[in-house]
């Protein structure tokens, strides 16, 4: 009796013992696409964008201001984001979902 409960125990355990499914291959995140306007009268920008995971958080970094915002994607896979920046700024985005986070995209302001 005790080598069949023994057994059982054994049994049981078997698949979280060295059996536990691991990660595959995670699919990388696209890269945004998007459209960077020209600065408007206050010195902002809007970046209107897509092609993102729903609800990935999306941040926009102007790497010339050293300023950025992090904006989440709606239902459909867009964003629209407004920071400062002056032609000829280069404009960095990137999508976060959980701890993936995606290929970087980068534009230029236009003048």
């Amino acid at each position: 009796m005790l080598r069949r409960t023994v057994l059982v125990l054994f049994m049981a355990l078997v698949p979280t013992i060295g059996c536990a499914p691991t990660a595959g291959p995670t699919i990388p995140l696209p890269p945004p696409t998007a459209l960077v306007s020209s600065p408007d009268a206050d010195g902002f920008i809007t970046i209107e964008g897509g092609g993102v995971i729903e609800g990935a958080l999306i941040s926009v970094f102007n790497e010339n201001e050293a300023e950025g915002v992090i904006v989440i994607s709606d239902d459909r896979g867009e964003f629209v984001a407004r920071l400062r920046g002056a032609g000829g700024d280069q404009i960095a985005i990137w999508q976060r979902v959980g701890t993936d986070t995606g290929e970087v995209s980068r534009f230029i302001v236009p003048f």
